[in-house]
Order: C-alpha cells, then sequence, then structure tokens
C-alpha cells in the first residue's frame, strides 16, 4: 500500500509539460528553442490552473549564457488561448494571451548572497538542470486574468457585491478613522 501510495504522489508530482535542458551543453551564441504544448499537455495544464481549457499553448525563447559566472540569459516569449469561467455569470470566455519575459539563471552553488547585490533578480537552477516547459506554464498562470468578465456584465450589475467606496468598514484603517472622530 504505502509503495502504490508513493507512485501516486510521484506521478502528481511531475510536471505536465516538460523540456529538460542542460546548461552545461550550451554554447556561447544565444540558441533558440519553439515549445508547443500537445493536447494532453494543455488538458492537464488547465486542470492545474482550473481553466475550462487551454487551447494552445506556444513558447519562444531565446537563451544565452553570459560572460560572468555560471549565468544563463532567457527571454521568452508565450502565446496561448485559454478558456475561462466568467466570475460573475459562469459563462466561458475565451481570451488571449500574450507576455514577453526575462529570466535570468545562476547554478545554486554559485549564487554568493554576499558578493551578489542583484540576488532578487536571479533564478536558481539545480543540477545542470532548467525545465522550460514548467518556466512556460509558471509564466501562463502569472499571466491568467484572475478576475475574467463576459462582455456586458458591467460594474452596475456588480454594484450589489462591491464595497462602497466611502463605507469606513472596508477600508483598512477605517476603524482608526472612526475613533479619531469620536474625540
Amino acid at each position: 500500500i504505502f509503495k502504490n501510495s508513493l507512485r501516486t504522489m510521484a506521478k502528481e508530482l511531475e510536471p505536465e509539460f516538460t523540456f529538460i535542458l542542460h546548461p552545461s551543453e550550451l554554447e556561447d551564441v544565444e540558441t533558440k528553442y519553439e515549445l508547443t504544448a500537445e493536447s494532453d499537455e494543455c488538458l492537464a495544464l488547465s486542470k492545474r490552473f482550473g481553466l475550462r481549457a487551454i487551447e494552445f499553448l506556444n513558447l519562444k525563447f531565446k537563451i544565452k549564457p553570459l560572460r560572468r559566472g555560471n549565468v544563463i540569459r532567457l527571454r521568452g516569449k508565450l502565446y496561448a488561448s485559454v478558456v475561462q469561467n466568467c466570475i460573475v455569470s459562469l459563462i466561458p470566455i475565451k481570451n488571449t494571451i500574450q507576455e514577453e519575459f526575462e529570466i535570468i539563471f545562476r547554478e545554486e552553488n554559485h549564487i554568493d548572497r554576499v558578493e551578489c547585490e542583484d540576488i532578487d533578480d536571479l533564478e536558481p537552477f539545480f543540477e545542470d538542470t532548467i525545465d522550460l516547459g514548467e518556466i512556460g506554464a509558471s509564466e501562463l498562470a502569472l499571466a491568467i486574468d484572475q478576475y475574467p468578465r463576459a462582455p456586458g456584465i458591467s460594474d452596475n450589475l456588480m454594484k450589489p457585491y462591491l464595497r462602497k467606496q466611502d463605507d469606513l468598514d472596508s477600508k483598512p484603517f477605517g476603524g482608526l478613522a472612526a475613533l479619531k472622530r469620536k474625540k
């Protein structure tokens, strides 16, 4: 029983969309990659992100080792079409996503917190591995509209459910303002 549950857990942790890059195999010139998710990968990612569907996901990468030690610059473009539910009416909405991003990677054992002032700008990579598919999935998750509304769903329709601007209880320091007025 224990072995079966471990297998199930391991299978659940496997990335839905993966393409492993080994930085040690890169040459000193810019390398281009293009990835397109297959239908089963799109289905798995849509479940992961709570979407109705991902109709397509395409990623274009430009990867270049930089002269400073063990640093890799990745520039990417994400193209996707997703179907989500409107947060009000639950009507399916189709959204097209086009995003550009840049990530600077450095091998984790070469990141020195004392020497490196811009450590927050570096992403570590481990064991000579960068998963381009998982990077694309993460960028897609960041680009998805978290509060999609169907056309025709106006603020007037939403008004009864939104907090009023002058409602002191809905403001973070509203209680303090009420105390000040009592003096």
